[in-house]
């Protein structure tokens, strides 16, 4: 399952697309197993999240990247399943809801 990249997960690390075209560098990774707010203690499953920083030295938009996406990882780099040209439809540069909870707590 996903959770064998967990491990590997560093912040600063390459997140590239499946055609290995760079997307940005991993901010931060979100772990479900830690909320305590909100549905996850009402027992709705959360999915783990890596937040990217794209565009030059990460000023661009910050992606939020379920761990489901995740095809590959290496010692330096995160292969996301989708291509670059298909980030944009998927929803991730909005900030799932359940993280701002998680960081007020």
């Amino acid at each position: 399952m996903q959770d064998r990249y967990l491990g590997r997960i560093q912040p600063d690390m390459d997140v590239c697309d499946r055609d290995g075209k760079k997307v940005g560098t991993v901010a931060h990774v979100y772990r479900h197993e830690f909320a305590t707010v909100g549905d996850a203690a009402a027992g709705e499953p959360r999915e783990d999240i890596v937040e990217v920083k794209t565009g030059f030295l990460g000023l661009g938009k910050h992606l939020y990247i379920p761990l489901s996406a995740i095809q590959d990882a290496t010692e330096g780099c995160l292969f996301l399943a989708q291509s670059c040209d298909d980030l944009d439809s998927l929803g991730w540069d909005q900030k799932p809801a359940f993280l701002n909870e998680l960081e007020a707590s």
